[in-house]
């Protein structure tokens, strides 16, 4: 395992004030090596997600790495992984590569490609880098990660989401102006890209400004590049979501995307064991409840994330997915869950019924679960498309559930 030697900001070198008030917006110095401490710890808690850590990655990129406020903690890892970053500003990589030997450190262009081969890393992660191009220029770097990162690679981005622009909102009020132009572009569209900001005159590029995401957007628009595994709110500086990305073990260019609703409500649920960052966790199961008595009890009671407030996180994203067709979906999506959890208990009893009669080969057991899985997520497929299409069509409130 490798040893941390880095361990305090002490030991740390100073990029200087210039520098860093490109990366942090401040010129504080212990703001500058803290909140780089606190970006690994959130890149960890996102990885555990999945059961891996940092450690556990060959090729990392730390895409967007400016002077390396992230990667100054990363030191003890080069013992076993190979480490780089890029980024658009020459002057920040350049202090990076006189100050970084154990890293590689490489200017790239506003737009594609990068300069490694396909498949190089098998991490690629970073801090607020989408957060401030718009959606060509995102549409060409999802592409171009989706690249540079292996099979079974893992992607990890940080969006502008409901808090975000809620602080946003809250700011362009006191100060006169009216945020309900952006809010409801942000509602129609899913991205909302602002030029005319803060950043206007300032030392950025002129492509470089304000975008806010909203979560149904990134389900919809960036699962056509990557398998989306997790949505968490506030996960990155407690301020920004995070979004962590899967680049498929194939990827020919038709391939199917996943229904927008059974993603979402599978990425946005996080697990109980998951860290306190905006997402609420489970309470703590029981020690006598059974793994698909917990999945029972999760699906009645719902998360409240975001601005759900307390409702069934699959209500709110129907509302956010087909807004404001807001029907008949409540009681449709508890027909899915149902048949889910229904789906769930039978298997368990076949299980418990066949193995304690005797005598049932586990070839034939296996071969009767495994049809039984199928059946079982075709009823589940049916209940969901009948869902989406009754959505789409705007059925009315008296309208009634197929059988």
């Amino acid at each position: 395992m490798p040893t941390q030697r880095l361990t305090s900001a002490e030991t740390l070198p100073w990029p200087g004030e210039e520098l860093v008030s490109r990366v942090t917006g401040a010129v504080d110095r212990e703001n500058f090596y803290t909140s780089g401490q606190q970006s690994v710890r959130d890149i960890e808690a996102m990885l555990a997600l999945v059961g891996r850590s940092l450690e556990s990655f060959d090729t990392m990129l730390d895409f967007g790495s400016g002077c390396g406020r992230i990667m100054l903690w990363l030191e003890h890892l080069a013992e076993t992984s190979s480490l780089h970053g890029v980024d658009i500003d020459a002057r920040a990589v350049a202090w990076a590569q006189d100050n970084m030997p154990w890293a590689t450190f490489k200017v790239n262009q506003p737009l594609p490609p990068l300069d490694y081969p396909d498949g190089h890393f098998d991490l690629v992660f970073n801090h607020s880098v989408f957060t401030h191009i718009d959606e060509h220029y995102q549409d060409q770097w999802l592409a171009e990660l989706r690249r540079v990162v292996r099979p079974g690679g893992y992607v990890l981005l940080s969006v502008h989401g409901e808090h975000a622009f809620l602080v946003f909102e809250d700011l362009v009020s006191k100060t006169g102006g009216n945020p309900n132009v952006i809010r409801d572009e942000l509602r129609r569209e899913g991205i909302s890209f602002i030029r005319d900001d803060a950043f206007v005159g300032g030392p950025f590029p002129d492509f470089y400004h304000s975008t806010f995401h909203a979560p149904w957007y990134i389900f919809e628009h960036w699962g056509a590049y990557f398998d989306i595994v997790a949505y968490v709110v506030q996960g990155s500086m407690g301020f920004q979501d995070f979004v962590l990305l899967r680049r498929p073990d194939e990827l020919e260019p038709g391939r199917p995307r996943a229904s927008r609703i059974s993603v979402a409500a599978s990425a946005l649920v996080a697990p109980a064991t998951a860290p306190s960052n905006g997402v609420q966790a489970a309470p703590p199961a029981p020690l006598s409840e059974t793994s698909l008595q917990r999945a029972g009890r999760l699906l009645h009671e719902g998360y409240a994330v975001g601005p759900a407030h307390g409702r069934p996180i699959t209500a709110w994203l129907v509302e956010k997915l087909v807004h404001p067709v807001m029907r008949n979906h409540v009681g449709w999506q508890r027909d899915v869950n149902a048949a889910l959890f229904s789906a769930l208990w039978e298997l368990e009893g076949a299980v418990s019924a066949k193995t304690t009669s005797g005598g049932v080969p586990l070839a034939d057991l296996n071969g009767r679960l495994w049809d039984a899985v199928r059946l079982q997520g075709q009823r589940i497929n049916r209940l969901e498309t009948d869902l989406w299409e009754a959505l789409r069509a705007g059925r009315s409130d008296n309208d009634q559930a197929p059988s």
